[in-house]
């Protein structure tokens, strides 16, 4: 949350410094420097980035997280739902659609650039999951409520 909202107060009329200072705190916590240029897909990083971009997107895409996390009992299946959702969110936004619109609009106007940064970030979060996605599919996933069978294993 911090990088964009210092942005926000060091530069309140350049909006896109707080963009580029979110995505840069996004990729910086996903390729650390520190432990070889790996790190983290980036989620929880995006929601406070956003938290302080589009508040109610945030709190809205942490809301889809939390139930499909629990639902399913799959974290990744909750972190890709729940940047599907803010993408969408922010694309109701832009378009400012009758019902959901006006969620994403309680910060004012969705810009283009906001649109374009939740859409860069859904996209970003979604291609560091794929090794997720694809043990989803082949039912090999761990979730929190049990382990996945091994190879050759019932």
């Amino acid at each position: 949350m911090l990088a964009p909202w210092i942005a926000l107060q060091m530069a309140p009329d350049q909006y896109w410094v707080a963009l580029v200072a979110g995505l840069l705190a996004i990729f910086g916590h996903s390729f650390t420097c520190l432990a070889g240029f790996r790190g983290g897909k980036g989620v929880l990083t995006a929601f406070g980035v956003f938290c302080t971009l589009n508040t109610n997107a945030a709190l809205l895409s942490f809301a889809t997280w939390i139930t499909l996390t629990f639902v399913s009992g799959y974290v990744s299946l909750g972190s890709i739902g729940g940047c599907l959702v803010l993408a969408a969110l922010l694309l109701a936004g832009f378009f400012n659609l009758p019902y959901i619109g006006w969620i994403a609009n309680s910060q004012g106007p969705v810009h283009w650039s906001l649109l374009a940064t939740g859409i860069a970030v859904a996209v970003f979060v979604i291609v560091k999951h794929i090794s997720n996605i694809k043990r989803l599919l082949n039912g090999t996933e761990n979730g929190f409520r049990k382990k996945a069978p091994k190879d050759g294993q019932k």
